[in-house]
């Protein structure tokens, strides 16, 4: 692999810092490239490191007009992840868009073949892999002579507001349609002249995690065809988004044809110069010149460890009582067997199979563990995605925010598992014991089970939302049984359960509105006490 000498920083994105470097050839002749280094904190990432180091993989069998060529990928002598792309002698996206945000005027035809491009790129990377996992001005590159070109993350890439999904802002695993979701991020910054999503990174999360596409006002001179395309691309619920970039692609020229808006790279030649009138070129530039010198190795992958191969429980063993003691633990070592129909059908309660990283946050981690648990151990468990959804439905409509959310859902996992150890054919409120032996180091979670579980039947139901639409969703999916409870059985469930007085009128209210059944008068006596 090759020598390089680093000229000068170019810019510092999410997950690396990008530097001009030169590589010296045969003869002594000098090349430009343009070298890409992992952070430090992002080079501990493993899964994330083998990504970046593999877009030299692809690129060798990719080859697309605006898709930037990864030469080639391996360490430095420091053990630091490192990438060379081809020279473009240009300015990021990022740089265009400050630009246009202090006043530059880009006509709607420049900015729409900008995107165009970009997507056009995008799609013939979906098409080589599942997804770029998070498009970003820093990955996109216009050169002096008009071409846009977007850099091969690999698969590897770390967004940050205001460029996460609402997915994402909301802890779940983006696919796809991320990447339109954020072709339309661009496509509106450049029409409008700033982000849709400003403020402080925790104030854009917040904005981001319950954005509402139906909320915008159309943008001033934006023809209204445009504006539906822009608001598919971006909206909310990724099933009602554009499904991939090559139809956002052909969408946009179908847009630039009707319109009769001619452009080509000349015109976004043109666009580089008024933008960047004083340029030189990043070969000419002064600056500090930093002289440090990389060569680069293959990475050697470490050898996997050896771990017991996982067996999917035949439906005879299935229904043997499960004996007492700690939960298993789980070595998947390859693909787990398909899961339970029900669970195939959760939608956005199932998460991606875990992966071990060292940035995902504890509670996170417990919870695709415990996701990971419940698609192999089936039996009593196939309620778990009515439950988890009734659970997250409640919250919301009882008024809690995002973070109750996440809680009360992580909690519902954890009552499901424990009542799968406990009682594997069926569903039951499991013992505070049992529970506990799966919550330990997770103390938000523990207390809220403790509220849920700990108070005795006369008692009055618990405080918070979360420990409210909890208990309720729980109750009734142990009255049930059933993953597709009926109108007629819901309703009959429903009335029982209005005589426990542990359960809050308005968390029965919030469950017969999400079960679609008719909901508890107001002002109804329950257990001898008024409805709370």
């Amino acid at each position: 692999m090759g020598t390089y000498r680093i000229a000068r920083r170019l810019a510092v994105n999410p997950a690396a810092e990008v530097f001009l470097a030169r590589r010296t050839g045969a003869g002594g002749v000098e090349s430009p490239v343009v070298l890409e280094r992992l952070l430090p904190a992002v080079a501990r990432d493993v899964p994330f490191v083998d990504l970046f180091l593999g877009s030299a993989r692809t690129s060798a069998t990719l080859a697309h007009e605006n898709v930037l060529r990864v030469i080639e990928a391996g360490l430095s002598g420091g053990e630091q992840p490192c990438r060379v792309l081809e020279f473009v002698d240009g300015e990021q996206l990022g740089a265009l868009l400050a630009a246009r945000a202090r006043g530059l005027v880009i006509g709607l035809r420049e900015m729409c073949f900008i995107v165009l491009q970009v997507a056009e790129g995008l799609a013939s990377l979906h098409q080589a892999r599942a997804c770029n996992r998070g498009l970003h001005p820093s990955h996109v590159w216009l050169s002096r002579g008009g071409e846009v070109k977007l850099v091969d993350t690999g698969g590897a890439s770390r967004s940050d507001p205001p460029y996460l999904t609402p997915e994402q802002a909301r802890g779940r695993p983006a696919d796809v349609r991320g990447d339109v979701f954020r072709l339309g991020l661009l496509l509106y910054e450049l029409l409008a002249g700033r982000p849709l999503f400003a403020g402080s990174p925790p104030q854009a999360i917040h904005h981001i995690g319950a954005f509402d596409e139906r909320s915008l006002e159309p943008l001033p001179g934006c023809p209204p065809s445009l504006w539906v395309m822009l608001l598919q691309s971006f909206a909310a619920d990724p099933e009602a988004r554009i499904r991939s970039a090559r139809v956002f692609a052909d969408t946009l020229r179908s847009f630039l044809v009707e319109r009769q808006l001619v452009v080509d790279h000349l015109d976004l030649a043109h666009l580089f110069a008024r933008a960047f009138p004083a340029r030189r070129s990043l070969l000419e530039a002064g600056g500090v010149v930093h002289g440090e010198e990389l060569s680069l190795m293959e990475r050697t992958p470490p050898r996997p460890p050896v771990m017991p191969h996982i067996v999917r429980m035949d439906p005879v063993m299935a229904r043997r009582r499960v004996p007492m003691g700690p939960p298993p633990v789980l070595y998947p070592v390859e693909p787990p067997p398909p899961p339970d129909a029900a669970l195939e059908e959760a939608g956005e309660e199932v998460l991606e199979t875990p992966r071990r990283r060292a940035s995902v946050p504890p509670q996170e981690f417990q919870a695709r563990l415990f996701d990971e648990a419940l698609m192999l151990t089936g039996g009593g468990a196939q309620v778990a995605p009515l439950l988890i959804r009734l659970t997250r439905r409640c919250v919301a409509r009882l008024g809690g925010g995002n973070g109750e959310e996440e809680l009360a859902v992580l909690a519902a996992r954890t009552l499901v598992l424990a009542a799968r150890l406990e009682t594997p054919r069926r569903f039951v409120l499991p013992s505070l014991a049992r529970v506990r032996m799966l919550v330990d180091g997770c103390l938000e979670v523990g207390e809220l089970l403790s509220t849920v579980l700990l108070a005795g039947r006369d008692s009055g139901p618990p405080e918070g939302c979360a420990a409210r639409a909890l208990l309720c969703a729980a109750a009734f999916v142990a009255q049930v049984q059933s993953a597709r409870p009926g109108v007629a059985e819901s309703a009959r469930v429903l009335g029982r359960l209005r005589e426990d007085p542990r359960l809050a009128s308005s968390a029965l209210e919030a469950l017969a509105a999400e079960l679609g059944v008719s909901v508890m008068p107001p002002g109804v006596k329950v257990g001898g006490a008024a409805a709370q």
